[in-house]
């Protein structure tokens, strides 16, 4: 204030501006991360959706290279269609063997038959070498009915293994198949959501996601923010925490918009302490603000600055606090005026809640006082 000027001291009410620093974020966020397939330990990126631009729900926004896996389906359809020729050979290779050993029943029953006859002779009628050989032929035949039947019978009940074992190799080869069309199709991601693509940080180069690189399975390619759900993240540290509440109303500015303010309000405060980042020892919380508007302005990442006004005291007696002097000992003075011709005095004062640009005095003053500026104070210590 100019040197002749003064102040009238007045009730007024104490206000502080908090300031936050953050950033817009999107509530509705969707992360999009390089694929976890079983033929390689990184896929190499062929197409890139423009960063920046905005997309629908179910638009192609990223492919990886899929020439390995296209050349391995091309094998897998090979072992598929070799197992179930396979299955189709040993099914005629069993029936074959199976009419073999059902020629052979019949010829085993044929020659029993025969045997029988002859050996029904009555022994009396012919030779007793001839009736001898006539049982043993038919003890012969018995014996070879019971082969060609138990043959029979074994290969009834080996077929459904047989049959098993070439099953196994064809239902193999089709998960092998199904396996690496789910990867193809792993390569190729539409959007998941509206929004905008964001992409994500290459952290070897230092520098973007671009095409051609070779990301890791899980790791971040981009993501689709969706702009209609933006809100602003930012950092309170403990020393103002107890001047915020949820619902308070807050006014922000954009870095990259000078000259616009938009509104807001507080909608969460951490209860524990983090710190800011890596390289800092600050403990601060963190304070979720949403918008009372959305504006296609926004975009994610956009540093804002929230200023949040905290009416501390109310009806109290008021003075700048650019009049406001202290001394080496912590003790506070203001300068009052005594008249025009007159010296200033020097007056000691208590304060109570300081605000942003006026300070509260409860001792000292009375309502109506005039104050001058420190500098009018001859030899006073500010």
């Amino acid at each position: 204030m100019a040197d002749n000027e003064t102040f009238l001291v007045q009730r007024g009410d104490i206000v502080r501006t908090i300031i936050i620093s953050g950033e817009l974020q999107a509530e509705q966020s969707r992360e999009i991360n390089c694929p976890r397939i079983r033929s390689g330990f990184s896929s190499t990126i062929t197409f890139m959706a423009d960063e920046g631009i905005n997309v629908r729900q179910g638009d192609r926004v990223l492919e990886f290279d899929s020439s390995d896996l296209v050349s391995s389906k091309g094998e897998a359809e090979r072992k598929l269609d070799e197992a179930k020729l396979q299955i189709a050979k040993t099914s005629a290779d069993l029936a074959a063997t199976r009419c073999d050993l059902e020629n052979a029943l019949a010829q085993a029953e044929g020659q029993l038959k025969i045997a029988r006859l002859y050996g029904g002779i009555p022994k009396e009628l012919i030779p007793d070498n001839d009736y001898e050989r006539y049982q043993m032929e038919l003890e012969r035949a018995q014996l070879a009915l019971e082969k060609a039947t138990e043959q029979l019978q074994n290969h009834d009940a080996s077929v459904p293994a047989q049959l098993g074992l070439v099953e196994v190799q064809r239902a193999q080869a089709e998960l092998e198949l199904r396996r690496i069309e789910t990867d193809l199709g792993m390569l190729e991601i539409n959007a998941p959501q509206n929004g905008i693509v964001i992409y994500g940080d290459n952290w070897r180069e230092n520098r973007k996601i671009q095409v051609g690189d070779a990301i890791f399975p899980g790791m971040t390619v981009m993501s689709l923010p969706d702009l209609t759900s933006m809100r602003i993240t930012g950092y309170v540290y403990d020393t103002e925490l107890r001047y915020l509440r949820p619902g308070a109303a807050a006014n922000f500015g954009l870095v990259a918009i000078p000259g616009k303010t938009w509104t807001g309000r507080i909608t969460s405060l951490t209860s524990v302490a983090g710190r800011k980042g890596f390289a800092s020892d600050h403990k601060v919380f963190s304070a979720t603000i949403d918008l009372d508007q959305q504006d296609t302005a926004y975009r994610p990442g956009m540093t804002a600055r929230v200023e949040i006004p905290v009416n501390l005291a109310s009806d109290v007696l008021t003075i700048p606090r650019t009049l406001l002097g202290s001394d080496s000992d912590g003790s506070y003075f203001v300068v009052v005026s005594q008249g025009k011709g007159n010296e200033p005095l020097r007056q000691t004062v208590e304060i109570g809640a300081h605000g942003s640009e006026v300070v509260e005095v409860t001792t000292g003053l009375e309502g109506g006082d005039e104050l001058v500026g420190l500098n009018r104070l001859g030899g006073g210590q500010k």
